[in-house]
């Protein structure tokens, strides 16, 4: 029979194999805990560093792209309807800062966003200066069509001018270009048996009326033929001395067609000439006593008038 001493001892080598994996276990646990504190408290602040480096970065470089676009706009609204000329340029850096903005999200690499955003910049460059060349000759258009349009607006002036002062010369000619009538004088006459007339102021002697006038010299007037128009208004009647009611008897004056009592052609050439104007009452007829108002015409013009009283 075997000893307590004995089972006992033999119990304890059987045991020994889990207290080996304990002891393992133990070592595992403690390496473990070991490494834990390692990245916890020695190797966690190297990547906080390089974090918050790489995030640094990125919020400089979309500031950096933010205030280039902010300017790039700002020129665009400066410079107005101008831009539209400018529409492919524009189209280009717009694209090239989409395509920086897409990297910077990426978290591509620091030097080749940089590099993108330094020939961004050179575009941009290239952009303004286009664009104050183009400012530049559309001023010096502006002002060359400023000053073309004074020009013409001088001459214009220049010209309503010289045609003002030549219509005032034709009136000035056309107003002097008239004819003249001096010494306009009517009388009743008595005709004798051997034809001599003699002046008088008896209606019941009154055989003829008479109108003499000078038409005045006038160069201006080209040489021709003028007709004269002489009226004799009846006295009290409003009626005038004619030979008819038709037309043949009658002439044109301010668009009314008007009767005439004796009519003469004139042969003018631009020197003073004499006229005399007869009517000779019908022998069927007498003159009546009253004021006799007597109007002188050419075809064009009124000449004048003059008056004499039968009693």
């Amino acid at each position: 029979m075997q000893s307590t001493q004995e089972i006992n001892g033999g119990a304890n080598e059987s045991q020994n194999p889990l207290k080996k994996w304990v002891i393992i276990l133990g070592i595992l646990a403690g390496l473990f805990f070991l490494s834990t504190l390692y990245f916890g408290f020695f190797a966690k602040p190297v990547t906080n560093l390089e974090y918050i480096k790489v995030a640094d970065e990125k919020e400089s470089l979309q500031a950096e792209l933010n205030n280039l676009m902010a300017e790039h706009e700002r020129i665009k609204a400066q410079y107005g309807d101008l831009s539209d000329q400018l529409s492919a340029k524009d189209s280009v850096i717009m694209a090239n800062a989409a395509e920086i903005e897409k990297l910077i999200n990426s978290q591509a690499d620091y030097n080749k966003i940089k590099k993108q955003l330094a020939r961004l910049q050179n575009i941009s460059q290239e952009y303004v200066q286009e664009m104050d060349k183009l400012y530049q000759e559309n001023k010096a258009l502006k002002e060359e069509n400023t000053q073309v349009k004074a020009d013409l607006e001088t001459e214009r002036q220049n010209t309503a001018t010289i045609q003002k002062s030549n219509e005032d010369l034709h009136a000035k000619i056309n107003n002097a270009a008239v004819y003249k009538a001096y010494n306009i004088h009517s009388s009743g006459y008595n005709v004798k048996n051997n034809g001599t007339e003699e002046v008088t102021d008896k209606a019941a002697r009154t055989e003829r009326i008479k109108t003499s006038l000078i038409l005045g010299e006038n160069p201006l007037i080209d040489p021709g033929q003028v007709n004269v128009y002489c009226r004799i208004a009846i006295p009290g009647s409003g009626k005038v001395l004619s030979m008819g009611s038709g037309d043949n008897y009658s002439f044109v004056h301010d668009g009314q067609r008007l009767q005439y009592s004796c009519k003469q052609t004139v042969d003018y050439s631009g020197s003073s000439k004499n006229v005399t104007l007869t009517w000779d009452i019908p022998s069927d007829d007498k003159a009546i006593k009253g004021k006799y108002i007597v109007q002188l015409f050419t075809d064009n013009q009124f000449l004048g008038e003059s008056s004499f009283t039968l009693k």
